[in-house]
Formats: structure tokens, sequence, C-alpha cells
């Protein structure tokens, strides 16, 4: 019998100190978003004079998104090869595609997005498949 009441005393012991971490693991977060010192999310609103000793650090600065690869076009050339054209870091790479490997092909800028706009809907009637000036040039370097 004594064995069960210390197993269960030591599992509320065990739910209490839990609880008491969470419950302070999510009042220091909300601090910390607000900027503020760690204490001012621990102490009560009465107790709020004693934070104002303790200075404040400034909010983290937001962390800069990852730039995304863009796939600006595909052209198949054989049964299991192709042409990739993909955007990086405002450079556009010709990426010779195959079962075996990816090989790149050949590099340029990329346009500035204003003369983008104008090429795309000037040439929205014609079939789009890549920019003709870098699928030759990265045909030609493989030929």
């Amino acid at each position: 019998m004594d064995d069960i009441l210390v197993a269960l005393r030591a599992i509320v012991a065990l739910g209490a100190v839990l609880g008491l971490l969470l419950f302070l693991s999510r009042r220091l977060q909300k601090s910390q978003a607000k900027g503020v010192s760690p204490l001012a999310g621990l102490m009560p609103k009465k107790l709020a004079k004693l934070t104002e000793i303790v200075p404040t650090r400034p909010a983290a600065a937001p962390r800069a998104r990852p730039e995304k690869i863009t796939v600006v076009a595909r052209s198949g050339i054989g049964g299991k090869a192709q042409l990739v054209v993909a955007e990086f870091g405002g450079i556009r790479y010709v990426l010779g595609v195959t079962e075996h490997g990816i090989n790149v092909v050949d590099t340029q800028e990329a346009p500035p997005l204003e003369q983008e706009e104008v090429v795309s809907s000037d040439v929205r009637s014609a079939s789009v498949e890549m920019p003709d000036d870098i699928v030759d040039r990265a045909l030609r370097s493989v030929a």
C-alpha cells in the first residue's frame, strides 16, 4: 500500500512541475514577442514596477526568407533529357537534365522585371516555351 502512495505522490509532483514549466514557458514567449523584459511576463500586474528596473531588450528582427528557385521554362530534348531554365538570385541557369544527373550548360543574368513583363505580354499570342536567346546559346554550347 505504501508503494502505491509513493508512486501516486511522484506522479502528482511530476504533473505539477510539468504544468508549472509549461505555464512559465508560455508567459516568457509572450513577453519576448512583445519585446519587453522576460521578467515582465512572469510578474503579476501589481508588481509591474519591479520590471521597470530591468532594461528591456529590443524585439528580434524578423529573419529574411530564403530566396526561392524558380523554373522559368522547360524543353524536352530527347526521351529522358530536357533543358531547364531556372532562376535563382537574379541569375538564370540553363540546366541539362538527364536521368543520370544535372549539368549547368549556361548562365545569364535575369532581365529586369519591367523588361520581362513587356516581353511576356508581347509574346503571349505566340507559343511561349523558353527565352530564345538563352535556349539558342545553350543548344550551341551543347552541340
